[in-house]
């Protein structure tokens, strides 16, 4: 067994790491902070090829800077040793590491497609927000995306690891909602361009589904998140639960379960289906319950939106504006949904889910009936819980807040007295951030762990035990487009169902201007803090005025565009007109110019055609003319090279005699072959002068003088000696 003894690294700056997040997310889906590091040890090589790597300290400062992390040495000796062993880093003769070519190849490759990954989010999207919000540079709604992606990110990490150390602290500011991190992300800019920001923020998490590769470039980021905190983590507790997955009860919320019987819309329905299924595939050893009470409100829940539904005779136009809203509850929109699309009626809509127990059973999630009715301890968490929702400037009935007070008392009375949060046999899976927010910030302070976990954590969790998939990655990066989890039952939702059962009291009420109310966050706020049922009424038909008026204006405004087109249409014809008219007199110009073209070059062929020919007799008696006289220069320039030749020939031999006998040139005159070898050096000389004055006779005179010459040396070597 492994006797080092780890410590946790600490982190301190993730917007560093953040920037380097393609270093992180290619390490892959790995199952331990050893690994981690080990890899992060590896990109140090990978990233800064010139660097001396050679001990620990070195390491330490790289991934201080690079990454914001500060790991103890003796941890990067260990994770460092490991490497060496397994040959992955290697050692040169002067104690410098380095990765071999193989496993170095396959890490850049790695890296490169995170980067091409995200280069191809990049552009995709630059060309969404120069078609749809051009008063926004792509810079700006890049550099607003980046930081809310950092913030979630990092509270998404800490919010995991948390699950593995229930020690580690989360600072207040890492557990905001993510409407205000979006809010946070634009307030740099100018207040003219938060609407827009916002809205491309949004609108880019809220498509996700709709580009692959954009889901996993999130479920990239979030894993590099994930795995960046694990470090931070002690490595034993977080190994305990990586190496075997122990049995844990689950009790579903009620949430939870309206998402798994698709009876509400949003991204936390996707991955709250994928996480069932994923428990199911894969025989995690989990067990899925619900309490009593859950069932109670689940049923209680679906009488109430089957009464509110049913008391209205709705129109296709209200289901379709219905289901644009943000407010609704899930439920609500999940009906006008299906009515919008198969006119469905209230009652056949409901009728399947009186019997939810039975949908649930088909689903292997069973009902939990408590042996004992803790009263006392629920009483206390139901004032607890309902001071701090006051605080929060929250919303919930009592009847929500005692279910939720009641099954979170016997999640906690189940739960062992284990050091880890998924060690101690028993979870709440909700997607209420309120609730989870609660448990969470009253179990430290209680010496208790916290027992309520989001499906996109836990699905955070689980992610390395499933081998990858494009609908899971898809499922899971859709949960960081969530403002808020909804919660049932909160005064904008109510407020939205009772002004969308008074907008279908009016006949024919327009769909633009129905979508127009349900959307106006202003109006919401203000009807959902409205008491008497008269004053919403009047609230609802004065809106209803201002709408009508702002669609008055725009129809008038409208028309004067109209009107204005048309205006412009005419006069555009009129100028057209004109146009086509002139353009057609100077076609009929130009027609009869090439008609009198044709007429005059048919007239003047034939003269053409003359004078051609006499050009061409006189083109040739000029070029005989040419030739007879080239032929007569090069007959008098060969002659008088002739005679020039001879007469350098006969001035050089008079020169060579007279310098033979006057000199005198006693050997040659004295020689027994004088004559023969003066007669040789004449002809010499009278060849080579030729040859060189005399271009066409130079080959023949000097393949010639090379007689003479023989002759000569014979002549100079005489006969035999006698």
């Amino acid at each position: 067994m492994d006797e080092h003894k780890h410590k946790a690294a600490i982190a301190h700056n993730f917007s560093l790491a953040f920037e380097q997040m393609c270093s992180i997310v290619a390490i892959g889906q790995i199952k331990g902070a050893d690994e981690v590091l080990k890899e992060l040890l590896l990109q140090c090589l990978v990233i800064f090829p010139g660097e001396e790597f050679c001990n620990e300290e070195q390491f330490s400062n790289v991934l201080d800077v690079l990454f914001g992390l500060r790991i103890p040495d003796h941890e990067i000796r260990y994770a460092l040793d490991r490497l060496l062993s397994e040959r992955t880093v290697i050692k040169n003769i002067d104690d410098r590491l380095f990765i071999p070519p193989d496993i170095k190849e396959e890490l850049q490759k790695n890296i490169s497609e995170s980067l091409s990954l995200e280069e191809k989010v990049r552009d995709g999207w630059k060309e969404e927000i120069a078609k749809n919000y051009p008063d926004i540079s792509f810079d700006q709604a890049w550099k607003a995306l980046r930081y809310y992606l950092a913030k979630t990110f990092q509270r998404h990490g800490m919010q995991t690891v948390a699950l593995l150390d229930p020690l580690l602290e989360i600072p207040p500011e890492y557990t905001i909602s993510l409407s205000e991190l979006i809010n946070e992300s634009v307030k740099e800019f100018p207040t003219s361009l938060h609407l827009s920001l916002k809205n491309t923020v949004s609108g880019f998490l809220a498509t996700i589904g709709n580009y692959p590769y954009r889901s996993i470039y999130i479920a990239q980021l979030a894993d590099g998140a994930f795995n960046y905190f694990s470090l931070t983590v002690e490595t034993d507790i977080a190994e305990q639960f990586r190496r075997n997955l122990n049995p844990l009860k689950l009790f579903l919320d009620t949430n939870f379960l309206f998402g798994i019987l698709d009876l509400d819309v949003g991204p936390q329905v996707a991955v709250s289906i994928e996480l069932i299924n994923a428990i199911q595939k894969y025989k995690f050893p989990f067990e899925l319950i619900y309490h009593k009470e859950t069932e109670k409100e689940l049923l209680t829940s679906i009488e109430n939106k089957e009464g509110i539904l049913g008391s209205q005779n709705w129109s296709r136009n209200i289901s379709r504006a219905a289901t644009t809203s943000r407010f609704l509850s899930g439920v609500e929109s999940k009906y006008h949904q299906r009515y919008a699309e198969t006119g469905i009626d209230v009652k056949s809509f409901f009728k399947p889910y009186k019997h939810s127990d039975i949908l649930l059973a088909q689903k292997n999630i069973k009902l939990f009936t408590p042996e004992t009715d803790r009263v006392r301890e629920k009483s206390e968490l139901i004032n607890e819980y309902s001071e701090y929702i006051k605080v929060k400037y929250k919303e919930k009935t009592y009847a929500l807040i005692d279910h939720d007070m009641t099954v979170l008392d016997i999640v906690r009375s189940l739960r062992s007295n284990s050091k880890s949060t998924l060690e101690a046999g028993t979870l709440l899976i909700t997607c209420d951030y309120m609730l989870y927010k609660f448990d969470w910030e009253t179990s430290k302070p209680k010496g208790i762990l916290p027992c309520t976990i989001l499906p996109n954590l836990f699905w955070q969790i689980l992610r390395p035990f499933v081998p990858s998939d494009v609908d899971f990655s898809r499922s899971f990066a859709e949960t960081f487009a969530i403002p808020e989890f909804r919660t049932i039952g909160s005064g904008a939702s109510q407020a939205c169902s009772k002004m969308l059962s008074i907008l279908a009291g009016y006949k024919g009420f327009p769909e633009d201007t129905a979508v127009k109310m349900l959307s106006n966050d202003l109006l919401i706020d203000h009807l959902r803090r409205v008491e008497n049922d008269q004053e919403f009424q009047e609230y609802i038909e004065s809106a209803i005025v201002a709408e009508n008026a702002e669609l008055a204006e725009e129809k008038a405004s409208l028309s004067d565009h109209l009107e204005q087109e048309r205006i412009e249409k005419l006069e555009a014809k009129e100028q057209l007109d004109q146009i086509s008219k002139q353009r057609e007199e100077e076609r009929s110009k130009a027609e009869q110019a090439q008609r009198k073209y044709e007429q005059i070059h048919e007239e003047d062929k034939e003269q053409i055609e003359k004078i051609s020919e006499e050009v061409e007799r006189e083109r040739q008696l000029r070029e005989k003319a040419e030739k007879q006289v080239t032929e007569f220069e090069n007959k008098t320039k060969t002659i008088y090279k002739a005679i020039l030749t001879i007469a350098i020939s006969v001035f050089l031999i008079v020169i060579f005699e007279l310098i033979t006998y006057l000199l005198p040139w006693g050997w040659l005159v004295n020689h027994k072959n004088s004559y023969g070898l003066q007669a040789s050096i004449d002809a010499i000389l009278v060849l080579g002068i030729s040859g060189l004055f005399i271009q066409k006779w130079r080959k023949l005179c000097w393949i010639v003088a090379g007689l003479p010459i023989l002759l000569g040396i014979l002549q100079l070597l005489g006969g035999p000696i006698k």
